[in-house]
């Protein structure tokens, strides 16, 4: 456990928690708050042993300063639902990130445990950057996310992504015709979308689901052809 704040304050080679969101930055004290720094190839089975809990004193930002695609876990020993972070990347704002069934909507303070390797689960989740357009002043950022099950059918299901930049929404053209759930539309800085009330379009094992989804963002931006933190979860 360090106190700091920034991106910088995580040590090369390290995959750190931070309790605040935009990386403590918002802390006035010099030393700014804490953080849990996890040496790569170190597990860490329940972050309430730091005092990194379910409470004010979650994780609220993370920044994956090593080679190795992460996960973290809502529960503790690796379950519970799953978010990636990405080899040498970062999310600043995990309240920007939604996950159904969480108490408060999101993940912020609900990851629990850690796993330095990528998610190997039932619901496997792809994504494709297919273009970009202008719109009345903003731009229209075209994605193929590609959904499979690897073991067994999901009926029920979320996918969602965050840590989007102010003023982002789901393009118009897109939420017209989506045949899901819109449960978070990206103006929060998020979107979530969800299987349909009537059990249609289900993720099964032999056959990929595709969604075509278009993003409106205010501005462009190369780091915007990869979604931050898309994750698929199987739901109740």
């Amino acid at each position: 456990m360090i106190y700091g704040k920034g991106r910088e304050a995580c040590p090369e080679g390290s995959f750190c928690l931070y309790r605040a969101v935009e990386f403590n930055a918002g802390q006035q004290s010099g030393v700014g708050d804490k953080i849990l720094v996890i040496p790569s190839g170190v597990y860490v089975d329940d972050f309430a042993e730091y005092g990194f809990d379910h409470s004010g004193d979650g994780v609220s930002a993370v920044v994956n300063n090593t080679d190795e695609d992460n996960t973290l876990f809502s529960a503790a020993s690796q379950q519970g639902h799953a978010l990636p972070v990405d080899r040498n990347s970062s999310i600043a704002n995990l309240i920007r990130v939604a996950m159904a069934e969480s108490p408060n909507g999101t993940w912020n303070d609900q990851a629990r445990s850690a796993r330095a390797a990528p998610f190997v689960g039932n619901l496997v989740v792809r994504q494709e950057f297919r273009g970009k357009w202008q719109d009345a002043g903003k731009v229209v950022y075209s994605y193929r996310i590609t959904v499979r099950a690897s073991t067994t059918r999901v009926v029920k299901w979320a996918l969602g992504f965050g840590d989007l930049p102010e003023g982002t929404s789901l393009f118009k053209g897109f939420s017209d015709v989506f045949w899901g759930q819109i449960l978070r539309d990206g103006t929060e800085g998020s979107v979530l979308l969800a299987s349909p009330p009537g059990g249609d379009h289900t993720v099964d094992p032999e056959a990929d689901l595709l969604i075509d989804i278009q993003v409106l963002y205010p501005t462009e931006n190369p780091a915007q052809e990869h979604l931050t933190s898309l994750n698929a979860q199987q739901l109740a």
